[in-house]
């Protein structure tokens, strides 16, 4: 985040008349102009990009309902602000209605910013459409009116925008931590950088494609929990159908690979848990208590699934597993209050960024530690109880050696890889936890908490 000088500020209005005029002397149409409400000298907060995708998206979807045509469009992102131009074939008054729907719909409608220009570039208003003047963010009292008395200071609107930012900045993070370790090479039998792993139907593509999809239905699993004010054993039933929605848009855009299936179980159940603990906590952002609180949500629903699953016949590989061995899997995981993450994971981390380590090698000495630990289900159900022992002793080998940091571990790994794949073994399970982990251990480097400012010391991967 960067702040803007005055000077700055008032060379990007420059730029944007300087656009607009061209656009208009171009088409003699009218024109469409998206900005974002953010006050102070720092313009990109965190999930403006995000938020900003949505706005145009709401435009564009909005003149295509319409059957507005769009004659030419353009977008600038810069540390000013994020804008966007549309010149459209319709009338003034009937494309600033329809934007005044979107300013109105929701809080994150109030950030947008929606002017339309008449072709001789006069705007239309509100009033001479008979609609009423926006609203204060805070108050509800007309806009301009706390705008001309600055009754809010910049800070108390910053926080508020933060708040109806957040699941966007939480939607970034998720689609980050998705790619860092799908990126983080090299890992035996996975997917990564060099080559696809013991898996035949995917790569990098079809994972970075799967992590823009369902990042925005996990953010809204986040969102739901921060919302929630009903009893807390009823947010994980409610959560339930939103992941449905985003496994369909995993399959929708990996042409019906699963990459990401029980990431979207796992973390979602977290990000709810996040939204919830993020608004009834008061104190420093901790894993930890997400983690717990996350095991608390979902501990008795699916108690009730397993007593069901107990009762038919198995359906999945991971059920007949249940069923033959005991063995709960990512759910047990879950009821848990994740511990490999808490007790694992994230100490593999903190040591490895305690070392030095760069952001690659501490994601594959992380993930070498779970896989040491942890019970792989994924390669049980692909290979069997020997490869598992086997991937547990290699794993624990390989860190003894000196990990992903050293020259013996890299070349280790690599071979490890080559070994994996002959075998069709994928620890999988173990890169879920990986992504995790480092989603939650990013968080350390943000203040989550609206209320907080940008007080570093008010957040830490306290597990």
């Amino acid at each position: 985040m960067e702040d803007v000088s005055l000077m700055e500020m008032l060379n990007a209005r420059e730029m944007r008349r300087r656009l607009q005029d061209q656009l208009l002397d171009a088409h003699k149409k009218p024109l469409i102009c998206l900005t974002l409400n953010i006050p102070g000298p720092v313009k990109v907060l965190p999930g403006v990009p995000d938020a900003f995708e949505t706005g145009r998206g709401r435009i564009e979807t909005i003149l295509q309902k319409h059957r507005i045509p769009t004659l030419r469009s353009e977008a600038v992102r810069a540390k000013t602000g994020y804008e966007a131009f549309y010149c459209i074939d319709a009338s003034a008054e009937a494309a600033k209605a329809l934007m005044i729907s979107i300013e109105d719909a929701d809080r994150l409608g109030r950030l947008f910013d929606i002017d339309v220009l008449r072709a001789d570039g006069v705007k239309v208003s509100r009033e001479e459409l008979g609609f009423p003047p926006r609203r204060c963010l805070l108050c509800g009292e007309p806009a301009h009116v706390c705008s001309r008395s600055r009754r809010h200071s910049v800070a108390e609107l910053t926080a508020e925008i933060r708040r109806i930012l957040l699941p966007f900045t939480i939607a970034g993070q998720i689609e980050a931590a998705l790619l860092a370790e799908v990126s983080a090479t090299p890992k035996p039998g996975l997917v990564d950088l060099h080559d696809n792993g013991a898996h035949t139907d995917m790569c990098f593509d079809t994972f970075a494609a799967s992590a823009g999809a369902i990042s925005p239905w996990l953010a809204r699993m986040f969102e739901t929990g921060y919302l929630w004010n009903g009893p807390q054993d009823e947010l994980f039933p409610a959560i339930r159908p939103i992941g449905i929605r985003a496994e369909q848009a995993m399959f929708a855009a990996t042409g019906g690979v699963n990459t990401h299936k029980g990431m979207i179980f796992s973390l979602g159940i977290i990000a709810a848990a996040l939204g919830l603990w993020l608004r009834t906590s008061p104190g420093p952002f901790s894993a930890g208590a997400v983690l717990s609180l996350a095991g608390e949500l979902c501990r008795d629903s699916l108690e009730q699934d397993f007593a069901a699953i107990r009762l038919r016949k198995p359906a999945t590989h991971g059920e007949i597993l249940y069923q033959s061995c005991g063995l709960k899997g990512i759910r047990g995981e879950a009821q848990a209050g994740f511990p490999s993450i808490r007790w694992i994971a994230l100490p593999a981390m903190e040591r490895a960024k305690a070392a030095g380590l760069s952001d690659n090698d501490a994601a594959l000495d992380t993930l070498l530690a779970l896989m040491a630990e942890v019970d792989d289900t994924n390669v049980l159900i692909r290979t069997g109880p020997r490869e598992l022992a086997y991937a547990k002793a290699e794993a624990s080998r390989i860190l003894k050696l000196g990990g992903a940091a050293s020259e013996t571990g890299k070349k280790e790994l690599a071979l490890l890889n080559e070994r994996f794949i002959q075998l069709n073994l994928s620890p999988g399970g173990c890169a879920d936890l990986l992504a995790i982990t480092i989603f939650l251990w990013d968080l350390a480097a943000y203040t989550l908490n609206p209320s907080a400012g940008t007080d570093p010391s008010r957040s830490g991967a306290d597990s």
